[in-house]
């Protein structure tokens, strides 16, 4: 199966949605691991309503790490599994 490359500074600023359509932010940044290349989770600015309930890790600026194996598709916007 062929890899799809994505360049990432494409990704930025996209519109993070879960699966079953909630807007939970705005993609900011994306952490890749430097040895291997592998994406390893995107950093998020949340939504003000989705701020509170957003299980992940944040940095100093409230942005959430997701991890990249949530994310479910990537296209005009970035769609992850539900926040469980």
């Amino acid at each position: 199966m062929a890899k799809k490359y994505i360049i990432a500074r494409q990704l930025g600023g996209k519109a993070v949605i879960t699966v079953s359509g909630e807007k939970i932010g705005r993609l900011d940044d994306v952490m890749i691991n430097e040895l291997t290349g592998d994406l390893i989770s995107l950093l998020v600015e949340p939504e003000p309503s989705a701020k509170a309930k957003m299980p992940y890790p944040k940095d100093e600026r409230g942005y959430c790490q997701i991890p990249y194996d949530r994310v479910n598709a990537i296209g005009e916007m970035v769609v992850i599994r539900d926040v469980d």
